[in-house]
């Protein structure tokens, strides 16, 4: 139904109706952009049942064409949805934060989000989850076809980036597909989620979702000027940059085009070490990274220098306030993921916008540097680079970042506190290598989850090698105990592992053989988990999270446990911390990998940090956890160590997963 000005009131009743009956409603909102902060605004607000067949309304507000409704109409529609419990919908946050921007009121509602079902139902290796193409995947091509029809028609007359533009007739009946799809998918992951055992994860990410929803509402704090004057100094580093390239190749040329590149290199006698999949020259950073040649770092430099800017700098230009989106449907594991920005890639080091002189420590670090970049991509150095390279390297940095100088860049430095806030870190330490030993705890183990600064690299290296703190290659062994460590977690295999440590896929093989002797249970643990999933097609994390994988996949299954449980204990430590700090004035602000920034205020800084520090190392799983508690001044980039000395009395706030 397209409610039109003369049968608005007979509608809300219905939609009244409908909200005392189930006390929940699917919801999905139409909008002239994607911006929900501001710039961009509702032109309609699509509401149903969750029952299949339901009863389906579109409320036109602002379209371009056509008959809207009256003004005051969206005021009585809001008021309405406000006596709704809970609200469902696909990706749900998104429509709320337009709905909110119009008076609907979010923070004591339940937030059902379908697409966050679907993660639970689904084979965890599926990326594509539109509504398009989920719908697709359950239900066919006749129940999208509408869909594909309607954006075909939107695309063709340039309406698809404003849909303010199309007549409520075309956008509402198209909404209304959309709701009545939602609510079949909705019913349907349901039931799944109930047959899989899956209800207490399903509750836990309903709640996460309230939390997230808060988060992204609330936004962090940007320094403005800050970004204003690192924009400057990063335009006059890229001019000099530039002539410094051409200088080197005594040749003016597009430096952002590859093939370009790729001529330049050829005509200085340099040819790349490495080949694309289709056998051409290869010029990505494992490329440039094993050139011997200072042009080699130039290049990657200006590269380095526009993504910065282009991608961190100039959003927020313009801004006071960062809002993100956490999505904790963008991982297969139930690990968030964030993205406008995406708050994962903001680097931790900063980057030196001059070029300096090396010093013994800096080349150690520059070379640390650039080997760690060069293994993340499987590749290893061919040689090793003269001074004259690594000094066109030493804009990397490291992630030591002194905020008085003036040539060091660093992203975190744009997000900074409030007036009365102090921004805090909580950062576990090591939390997936703790969780991977919890699967198979014995009084070693135990022994070393239960030690405050414990090295598990090294630990690892001592048992399974048999090697000491003093003898000359310990530092080779732990780095061999961390690599197969996180080789096992991530599942890859001897050649790849070779690569990282810089043997045969043989050597590999057997270091990892003597791994698993050595660290007693890990063998078996791994094999149980690929077991399962080679058996059943399935497995379960500690929680209960099922995952879905391809037989062919087996070799994964430590990867969902580890990854999932630790995501698990993250979600729920975050729940609970939300809701401990309704009581007080500080907030959760951002979730980045293992850390937790939190705001709080100048009146709960005696408290309040050493109670979420608690609430953090507690878990259901009863797994000895270890948490980093630091201030950031005045900056995220800046970290340093904060203590109370008193710890008060916690309450358990933690969900009762028994």
């Amino acid at each position: 139904m397209i409610v039109t000005n003369n049968n608005f009131q007979e509608q809300l009743n219905i939609l009244k109706s409908i909200i005392t009956k189930e006390q929940t409603i699917v919801l999905d909102v139409e909008t002239n952009g994607l911006d929900s902060y501001g710039y961009h605004q509702i032109c309609g607000v699509g509401v149903g049942e969750t029952a299949f067949n339901g009863i389906m309304q579109y409320y036109p507000f602002r379209h371009h064409q056509g008959e809207n409704l009256e003004t005051g109409c969206l005021p009585e529609l809001i008021s309405v949805l406000n006596t709704s419990d809970t609200f469902i919908g696909y990706n749900i946050k998104f429509d709320l934060h337009f709905l909110e921007n119009e008076g609907l009121e979010v923070s004591s509602k339940k937030l059902i989000d379908v697409i966050v079902m679907i993660r639970l139902i689904e084979d965890s290796e599926i990326k594509e989850l539109s509504l398009t193409a989920t719908g697709k995947r359950h239900f066919g091509e006749s129940a999208i076809q509408y869909d594909l029809d309607t954006k075909k028609v939107l695309r063709s007359n340039k309406w698809n980036k404003d849909f303010s533009m199309a007549p409520p007739e075309m956008l509402g009946e198209y909404c209304k597909e959309d709701v009545a799809l939602t609510a079949r998918l909705y019913q349907k992951a349901l039931v799944r989620i109930q047959k899989t055992g899956q209800q207490k994860i399903f509750n836990l990410e309903c709640d996460l979702t309230s939390v997230l929803y808060n988060i992204e509402r609330r936004g962090i704090a940007v320094d403005r000027t800050y970004a204003i004057k690192t924009q400057q100094a990063i335009l006059s580093r890229l001019e000099e940059v530039k002539q410094e390239i051409y200088t080197l190749t005594d040749s003016e040329f597009n430096i952002a085009s590859t093939q370009q590149i790729g001529v330049m290199f050829n005509s200085l006698g340099i040819t790349s070490p490495i080949q694309t999949s289709k056998g051409n020259s290869s010029w990505n950073e494992a490329a440039l990274v094993n050139i011997n040649h200072p042009l080699a770092g130039l290049i990657r430099q200006h590269r380095t220098l526009e993504k910065l800017k282009s991608t961190y700098i100039e959003p927020y230009l313009e801004t006071d306030v960062m809002h993100t989106s956490l999505c904790n449907w963008g991982t297969s594991t139930g690990r968030l993921s964030s993205r406008d920005p995406n708050l994962q890639n903001i680097p931790r080091n900063h980057f030196k916008l001059a070029t300096s002189s090396l010093t013994d420590e800096s080349r150690r670090a520059i070379q640390q540097r650039i080997s760690a970049m060069v293994t993340s991509k499987g590749q290893t150095l061919t040689e090793e680079l003269s001074d004259e390279v690594l000094e066109t390297w030493t804009f990397l940095g490291d992630e030591s970042y002194d905020d008085t100088d003036k040539n060091q860049l660093a992203i975190r430095r744009l997000f900074v506190p409030r007036p009365n806030y102090s921004l805090l870190s909580f950062d576990y330490s090591q939390m997936e290598v703790r969780v991977f030993l919890s699967y198979f705890r014995n009084e070693t183990i135990d022994a070393l989850l239960n030690r405050d600064d414990v090295d598990f690299h090294g630990e690892a290296a001592k048992l399974a090698f048999n090697v000491t703190e003093e003898d000359k290659e310990f530092k080779f062994y732990r780095q061999m105990a961390k690599a197969i460590t996180f080789g096992t977690i991530y599942g890859i295999g001897n050649q790849k592992l070779s690569e990282q440590l810089g043997t045969t896929p043989k050597e590999a093989g057997l270091y990892k053989k003597r791994y698993f002797a050595g660290l007693k249970g890990s063998k078996e643990f791994f094999d149980k988990a690929s077991e399962k999933v080679a058996l059943r097609g399935w497995i379960k994390n500690r929680y209960g999270r099922r995952y879905t994988l391809p037989v062919a996949l087996a070799y994964k299954g430590v990867n969902y446990l580890v990854q999932g449980t630790s995501a698990d204990i993250l979600s729920e430590r975050m729940i609970a911390i939300d809701k401990f700090l309704q009581s007080t004035k500080s907030n959760i602000l951002l979730q980045v990998h293992d850390e937790i920034i939190c705001e709080i205020h100048d009146s709960d800084l005696d408290t309040v940090p050493i109670q979420i520090k608690d609430l953090l190392e507690t878990n259901s799983l009863d797994i000895p956890l270890k948490v980093d508690m630091e201030i950031c001044s005045p900056s995220w980039a800046t970290k340093k160590n904060w203590s109370v000395e008193e710890k008060p009395a916690v309450e358990n706030y933690f969900l009762d997963w028994s």
